[in-house]
């Protein structure tokens, strides 16, 4: 199947986010997910993929062994399979009325409101009748929204559409244990961030180095940064720090610390 995925989420308290991605999903670890035209991620089904972070195409070993970096809430993996929004919530919401066919965007779908144990919590699924795929996430209060759109069954995809044949960094992602490995992704996060606010100072400190090892040091000390944070804003493309780019690193981070936080101490 491929279709689009919209993603809109309005809170007076936190930023706006609104995001689309295209996604073609083949069975059998089959995907390839885009932004804007700009490959995401990408897998042949061999337990091997690529995965979009900073700038460059990087390879990934298992499609557990990190999480793509797709910048935001949502991305195409939350809508079906063991990782689901629905697996998500099953445990702590239930079914609160009668579930009542719909259509959605020309196909046929089924709308099922869900409610927590404490009456506090209320959101609307919807899902494709033909597929069974999550095609609408509606929280009544201004929460999160997703909505697919364009979806469409395939008897086939063309096998091409889950290879890439573009450049691949030389860098493989860090297969630590994920305590570690998030450490290192929030750290590249905050190195990121705080670049983009003070890019003319980044770019002199840079100018100024006579040598590569010379600007290491220079973007750790302006930006009080470790070697691999360092590493990560040299590395990025000017496209960067665009306003939206720079959203989707702050929303990121934000989803990384919260993650963190949540690991014990080793």
């Amino acid at each position: 199947m491929s279709g689009s995925l919209q993603v809109h989420r309005e809170h007076p308290q936190t930023q706006t986010i609104d995001e689309r991605f295209d996604f073609w999903h083949g069975g059998g670890g089959l995907w390839r997910i885009e932004s804007d035209g700009q490959v995401l991620y990408i897998a042949a089904g061999d337990g091997a993929s690529l995965v979009f972070i900073d700038g460059e195409m990087r390879r990934r070993s298992t499609v557990n062994s990190v999480v793509a970096q797709m910048g935001s809430v949502f991305n195409p993996f939350l809508l079906l399979g063991e990782q689901s929004v629905l697996s998500k919530i099953s445990e702590s919401l239930r079914v609160a009325g009668a579930i009542e066919p719909v259509e959605l965007d020309g196909r046929s779908a089924w709308r099922v409101p869900f409610v927590s144990p404490q009456g506090d919590i209320q959101v609307e699924l919807v899902f494709d009748e033909e597929t069974g795929l999550l095609v609408r996430l509606h929280h009544p209060m201004g929460g999160v929204l997703i909505k697919v759109t364009a979806l469409s069954v395939h008897d086939e995809i063309p096998r091409e559409r889950f290879i890439w044949d573009g450049p691949v960094g030389d860098t493989a992602l860090n297969l630590r244990g994920p305590r570690a490995a998030t450490a290192e992704r929030m750290a590249q996060l905050v190195a990121l961030v705080e670049a983009s606010k003070r890019p003319i100072e980044v770019l002199q400190a840079v100018s100024r180095a006579a040598d590569h090892g010379e600007a290491i040091s220079a973007v750790m000390k302006l930006l009080d940064t470790s070697e691999t944070g360092a590493e990560v804003v040299l590395n990025a493309q000017i496209r960067r720090f665009s306003g939206r780019e720079i959203q989707r690193m702050q929303h990121e981070l934000a989803e990384v610390r919260d993650v963190f936080a949540e690991f014990p101490e080793e």
